[in-house]
């Protein structure tokens, strides 16, 4: 086979609760982020090759309302990520295999073949973005073809992991989405388009594929460089090594993302905090900072551009924060957020930053006209199927019956 392959960013910061938990009373909710080896998937395809369906996502609205605004702090972010004990770290693939599961390890119609009744039958690394043509690729996309033994329908899905040739252990870098084949159809394939962030210095890499039957927890097949050649040996580097991309010496290196308010305790928010500490090798920089948002899946769209602020060196002083209330406009939803970071004397871009903080990703927000406290009383649930009587007590009126018992009991 040749090596014109297609192969999956590799990113580690997939999918990962940033927010978790309900705020008590007046406290935010906070996550703070050092910059991780990260990946960012810019495209997923299968069967006829379109991009896989966003299912029930919607992005905001054209004609939102917000309102921002953007100051220089001296809080360390530094000093406070070091207390930070949630941070998002990759796992390998032995520890993910370590997991117990309560699904049921294989389908009977496995069990009873005596055999792999699906499997990976071919796959694929395309590779491209070598803007300083060392020969050393950023973007890579992994295209695979699962076939099943018996003309019937499948749910499954793939777990990707990544290493350095020569390394022991793989790391997970992505897990697809449930995706339906059919016998051996060959329409069905799956590939998915990734472009490296940061963590991967220039080198020969290799992919494995794990392969799972959507409902049971069991690998029913794997597949990597050994059963094909095409999945090892891939020239990569991230986009810090390319010297024709964004590359200076002046850059994002610590991300603290707070959100504030959740009216009807949804889990969603409608005000948050985004800051971010900027480093130079210069002794000052004038710098400004644009934000934009995404629901995964969609386009990055603008949301603000901060005051122009002067970086010093590596001091935790010096500290940018933009404060945003959504009013009208914003989804319910888990959005990513982008900062690009620009010289306000030249316009050259500095840092373009994302997934490689996981305090960018997956933050639970709304508007506000979304962030509304129900007015309305809900009458106490109730039973037919079984007694007589009614209703029902719940646990707060059998613990006041209890209480009154003991009393008259006394």
């Amino acid at each position: 086979m040749s090596i014109n392959k297609t192969l999956v960013p590799l990113g580690v910061t997939l999918s990962a609760i940033l927010f978790a938990g309900q705020a008590m009373a007046g406290e935010p909710q906070v996550k703070i982020s050092a910059k991780s080896a990260t990946t960012s998937v810019e495209i997923q395809q299968k069967e006829t090759g379109e991009v896989a369906n966003k299912t029930d996502k919607v992005p905001a609205d054209s004609n939102r309302t917000s309102s921002y605004s953007s100051k220089q702090v001296t809080t360390d972010l530094k000093a406070e990520l070091q207390l930070e004990l949630d941070k998002t770290t990759a796992k390998t693939r032995s520890e993910m295999r370590a997991q117990k599961s309560n699904l049921p390890e294989k389908s009977e119609k496995s069990m009873s073949s005596g055999m792999n009744h699906l499997y990976v039958y071919d796959g694929s690394v395309y590779l491209s973005e070598d803007y300083d043509g060392d020969g050393y690729y950023t973007k890579l996309s992994v295209n695979f073809d699962v076939d099943a033994y018996y003309d019937e329908y499948y749910d499954v899905y793939a777990e990707m992991f990544i290493r350095k040739n020569g390394d022991s252990e793989w790391t997970h870098y992505y897990t697809t989405d449930v995706f339906t084949i059919y016998g051996d159809n060959y329409s069905d394939d799956y590939t998915v388009t990734t472009k490296l962030n940061s963590g991967f210095p220039p080198g020969r890499y290799e992919v494995l594929i794990d392969l799972f039957e959507y409902g049971y927890s069991g690998v029913v097949d794997t597949y990597s460089e050994y059963d094909d050649a095409d999945l090892g040996w891939l020239p990569l580097e991230d986009k810090t090594y390319e010297s024709g991309n964004v590359s200076s010496n002046t850059w994002v290196t610590t991300v603290k993302t707070e959100i504030w308010t959740d009216n009807d305790n949804d889990g969603f928010y409608r005000d948050f905090t985004i800051s971010f500490d900027v480093d130079t090798e210069q002794s000052s920089r004038d710098v400004y900072a644009i934000l934009y948002q995404r629901v995964p899946g969609y386009s990055w769209e603008y949301e603000t551009e901060t005051a122009v602020f002067t970086v010093v060196g590596s001091s935790a002083d010096d500290v940018i924060s933009i404060d945003a209330e959504w009013q009208s406009g914003y989804p319910t939803d888990y959005y990513d957020f982008r900062i690009e970071l620009i010289d306000a004397d030249t316009g050259e871009v500095l840092d373009d930053v994302s997934s490689e903080f996981s305090s960018l990703l997956e933050v639970p927000l709304e508007d506000a006209g979304r962030d509304i406290r129900s007015t309305t009383v809900t009458p106490p649930p109730s039973s037919t199927s079984y007694g007589s009587g009614g209703g029902s007590w719940g646990l707060l009126g059998l613990s006041l019956l209890g209480l009154f018992a003991w009393f008259r009991r006394r």
